[in-house]
């Protein structure tokens, strides 16, 4: 009977050699692969991003050319009936879709409107601000400051707050005195938090014919025009419109309870727009690109006025 004998010392190392050099390949193996993986992985991310980003572009793109069609019907109001007002517009593209919704942006209350070109406070529309506020149950005295940081006036309203209080701020600056540029520069005026803003901001703009859209206009806004204008009349307005638009503002006078009130929001509402609003959206893979941009349409073109891609 043969006796088992040690392995050798020769043997022994080739064997902890073999196992060595096993575990090293796989572990470059394990790294090869991960490192494949993952540029894999980011070049999928990135092939995604941009296919999501020329998809929503291509969703603004064809909402410039639906505003243009649009135009092209040369009716005389603008309203929650016509094309571009769908919720929203499914794109195909390939075997993919972008969607695209367009609002009205004279169906707001235009912030630019609380004072004069001349940097007057106009006490037209600070009122209808002030109602705003308190429909969304917001502080009413949030008019002042916004009124403070757009007039040419240095006196501070009873609510507002001029140069000393901005430059008394941790990182100070001045008072613009001057219109707002969009609706985000309500960040940099005193009492407007993030959440303040995220309430008001379906409700307001900056760019405007000026007069609040009676055909488009929701229901606060409509309320927010007169003290008056209860919520059953702001309904009636709505049946009324979504049933037959009005074709000149002396229409909303057919409206029960509105004849009454038509000399005080006469100079406050029209029935058209040129600026219009548009928020696409596109999702490939796991990667979802959005842009929200402001147009301003006329006859023959469709302008950019404001552009941001998330």
């Amino acid at each position: 009977m043969r006796i088992a004998r040690p392995l050798s010392n020769r043997g022994g190392m080739a064997l902890i050699l073999t196992i060595t050099v096993v575990a090293l390949l796989t572990i470059a193996i394990f790294d090869m692969f991960n490192k494949a993986w993952i540029q894999s992985a980011l070049a999928a991310g990135f092939r995604d991003d941009t296919r999501a980003l020329y998809a929503a572009r291509s969703g603004q793109a064809a909402a410039k050319l639906i505003l243009m069609e649009d135009a092209k019907k040369g009716l005389p109001r603008d309203a929650l009936t016509d094309e571009w007002a769908q919720s929203s517009i499914p794109i195909p593209l390939d075997d993919e879709y972008a969607f695209v919704s367009i609002r009205d942006e004279s169906g707001k209350l235009d912030l630019n409107r609380l004072t004069s070109d001349r940097g007057y406070p106009e006490d037209r529309w600070i009122p209808v601000f002030q109602r705003l506020l308190k429909i969304l149950e917001l502080d009413e005295g949030l008019a002042d400051s916004l009124v403070d940081w757009m007039d040419s006036n240095p006196e501070p309203r009873s609510n507002g707050a001029e140069d000393g209080y901005y430059l008394s701020l941790k990182k100070p600056y001045k008072a613009k005195n001057a219109r707002l540029d969009s609706v985000d520069e309500l960040a940099l005026v005193k009492g407007f938090a993030p959440e303040t803003i995220r309430k008001l901001r379906p409700y307001v703009t900056v760019w405007s014919e000026g007069a609040v859209n009676a055909n488009t206009a929701e229901e606060k806004v409509l309320m927010a025009l007169d003290e008056d204008i209860s919520d059953d009349v702001a309904k009636g307005i709505i049946r009324e419109r979504t049933a037959s638009p009005f074709t000149v503002k002396e229409d909303i006078k057919r409206v029960p309870g509105v004849s009454d009130l038509y000399p005080k929001i006469s100079l406050l509402i029209g029935v058209k727009s040129d600026y219009y609003s548009a928020e696409s959206a596109a999702t490939f893979g796991e990667t979802s690109r959005m842009i929200r941009a402001v147009y301003r349409r006329s006859s023959s073109s469709v302008d950019v006025l404001y552009y941001k891609v998330f």
